[in-house]
């Protein structure tokens, strides 16, 4: 049994009134952002890309965002909030609906549960830095065997100000936000954000002669720095959303992407409170900190109705929630230290409750609730040795286990219930090196280890699908990166090697049940390019290329004959690419193209043709101008047209449509 959470920051409170504090300071002054790492290869572009979200076009999520200009992270996007949606990166994902995250979320210094609870639209966020490969997870707490996605808010001003931003387009698309901020003055700074986001559907219901698929977002933030010392300071985030949405955009395949005759339409209500108090102390040891954060995500009511095939409707009523109490405490060195280093602790204990009744020509044809309590426990820490004037190794080590306990009741067809138990852990030790070439160009290289604790299908009455394993990833990775003087330029490359055992993959829909199934082995490798050119004043043009093979080596079909060694895991593009350029005029004028392109994604492992998305590309523009006080730009996205699905769900044969053709127009002002 793990100790009760809760408890963090009130210890690390009195901790650090106990040891020394660091050499005094002259006053109470911001500290840095809490992950603090040695320099170098784990804070470089080796590792991170940074994207900005402060000025995205109305309507786009910073999950979309983020993956439009970052090379082999892909969201298959299913229209419902994040419920049901898949982010993988490097050829690794999560499961749509039952298991643990391969990227995991950070909104600052707040973890995020399960994929299921990733932010849909959030008020307040400045920045998004996806942290790659299994390495991340000796510096955080809730870490992904793909890596780690941390999304920040601004810094603090160094006055008071804010901005009210409206945005409107194309079916009735409006996006109206504003945030606020304190000075940073010595003592305390706050920062409050809100946003309302809606749109009109895409897809019309021709039986109802209605729009089905429409958009309503509330999200609020607030965060409060208050600074009582000199290296000392407490910090309280709190987020907030409320959604109440139409239906779920789903569509019969290959047929019209934007209507359906359905009898009946249902709905997407979507609660989220994320809140969290940190409290950092510069001493003597190093920085101390401690993060106590509760979360919770509710999913309820969600119905929805599909036409299987004709004639026959299946109505879908269900709710889902979540509620994660986790404690994360680090040390850190002071970067500068002959030897930087940093080690933690992180628990977690969480809750997950559903209901689900299918019913078909009003009649229930299957009713359920499920529980999973979760406890999770794991101590992580790296240092960096410098070896010459050029060579750095950084060794690592992370502990962890996972316990999940599990019970369904089943009403419908027959009564029943399941009791079930999955314990484990994994020992995951991590190195990672680097050696400068030049001031401008870097190589580097890692070998390390990742895990994804089994689970539970909670929508299965078979007890011998219920339960599935652990996914464990043994990682290398190597590449450069180069800095061209003045910043004129700055390229990435990067090549992975992933062998994993468990590779868990959701199945949909075989025999009436959805549940996932273990891989006993697969790989996934590839490449990434990132490049960002300044050829001229005001011209910035980037590139990024991925490309991810990512194949089932030993796994055969638990339902029949078929044998699948060599095929292609599910929810994975081939390869990705994105084109961008932007000029900015010194009279306030900018104007900017993005052109992404995306590959084929299989959403089954037999590799259905039918069930596929073909490669696909977008295009987008947007023209503007902007001074101190003001910022008016229009947009469009998906210039083209280009018609395919952005999530498809093989089993029930359905996909949820990518967004049509859209245009608007943005106007900030600035106090």
């Amino acid at each position: 049994m793990f100790p009760a959470p809760r408890v963090t920051v009130v210890a690390v409170l009195a901790l650090g009134a106990i040891l020394p504090p660091a050499r005094a300071q002259s006053a109470a002054a911001p500290l840095d952002k809490l992950v603090v790492v040695a320099p170098g290869l784990a804070d470089s572009p080796v590792a991170v890309t940074r994207v900005t979200l402060e000025t995205l076009p109305a309507g786009q999520t910073p999950l979309a965002a983020l993956a439009e200009q970052t090379a082999n992270f892909y969201v298959a996007d299913s229209g419902a909030r994040s419920f049901g949606d898949i982010f993988s990166l490097r050829g690794l994902t999560n499961t749509p609906f039952f298991g643990d995250p391969s990227v995991s979320v950070y909104l600052d210094d707040v973890p995020l549960g399960g994929g299921f609870t990733f932010p849909s639209s959030l008020a307040g966020f400045a920045t998004g830095e996806l942290r790659r490969g299994p390495g991340q997870n000796t510096l955080f707490g809730r870490a992904g065997p793909a890596g780690v996605l941390r999304l920040a808010t601004p810094p603090p001003a160094a006055s008071a100000g804010g901005e009210l931003r409206a945005g409107y387009g194309n079916f009735n698309t409006l996006d109206v936000s504003a945030l606020a901020t304190s000075a940073a003055n010595a003592n305390a700074d706050l920062l409050v954000a809100a946003a309302h986001d809606s749109r009109d559907g895409y897809i019309t219901n021709t039986t109802l002669g209605s729009r089905v698929d429409d958009k309503d977002s509330q999200s609020g933030l607030a965060r409060l720095r208050w600074r009582p010392a000199a290296g000392t300071e407490l910090t309280l985030l709190v987020t907030g959303q409320r959604a109440r949405d139409g239906a779920q955009p789903l569509v019969p395949l290959g047929g019209p992407l934007f209507s359906v005759a359905r009898s009946a339409e249902g709905q997407t209500d979507v609660d989220a409170l994320n809140a969290g108090l940190t409290a950092v102390f510069d001493t003597a040891a190093g920085r101390l900190s401690a993060t106590t954060a509760h979360t919770y995500w509710n999913l309820g009511p969600y119905q929805n109705v599909q036409e299987l095939f004709p004639g026959f409707e299946l109505a879908n009523d269900l709710s889902l929630r979540q509620r994660v109490w986790s404690e994360e405490i680090r040390l850190a060195s002071d970067a500068r230290a002959a030897i930087p280093w940093s080690a933690g602790v992180f628990l977690a204990d969480g809750r997950t409750a559903g209901t689900v009744t299918r019913s078909a020509f009003g009649f229930p044809i299957e009713a359920s609730s499920s529980r999973t309590k979760m406890r999770s426990l794991a101590a992580f820490a790296e240092a960096t040795f410098k070896i010459g004037d050029a060579l750095t190794l950084t060794p690592g080590l992370r502990v962890e286990s996972s316990r999940k306990d599990f019970a369904r009741t089943e009403t419908v067809p027959a009564p029943g219930t399941i009791n079930q138990r999955e314990s484990s852990g994994a020992f995951l030790p991590k190195l990672a090196a680097s050696y400068t070439l030049s001031p401008q160009t870097t190589l580097f290289a890692s070998a390390g280890t990742g895990y994804k604790p089994g689970g539970f299908s909670s929508f299965t009455g078979n007890p011998a699908f219920t339960a599935f394993r652990p996914e464990r990833t043994t990682a290398f990775e190597a590449g450069l990166t180069r800095e061209g003087a003045n910043r004129a330029y700055t390229a990435t490359l990067r090549a992975f090697w992933y062998e994993i055992r468990g590779y868990q993959i959701e199945r949909t829909f075989t025999g009436g049940d959805y549940f996932v199934l273990n891989a006993p082995r697969a790989r996934s490798r590839g490449a990434e390019l990132e490049l960002e050119w300044r050829p001229a004043a005001g011209l910035t043009i980037g590139t990024t290329v991925g490309l991810t093979d990512v194949v089932l080596t030993r796994f055969t079909d638990p339902f029949g004959p078929a044998v699948m060694d060599g095929n292609r895991a599910p929810f994975v593009p081939d390869y990705d690419a994105s084109l961008s350029v932007e000029y900015r005029d010194p009279s306030g004028w900018f104007a900017g193209v993005q052109a992404s392109a995306t590959g084929r994604v299989f959403y089954d492992e037999a590799e259905t043709a039918a069930t596929a998305q073909d490669a696909h590309g977008l295009l987008g523009a947007r023209l503007g101008w902007e001074n101190a006080r003001w910022r008016v730009s229009v947009h469009g996205e998906n210039l083209t047209n280009e018609a395919y699905y952005s999530s498809i769900t093989a089993g029930i044969g359905h996909g949820t449509p990518g967004a049509p053709r859209t245009y608007g127009l943005d106007v900030t002002v600035k106090f």
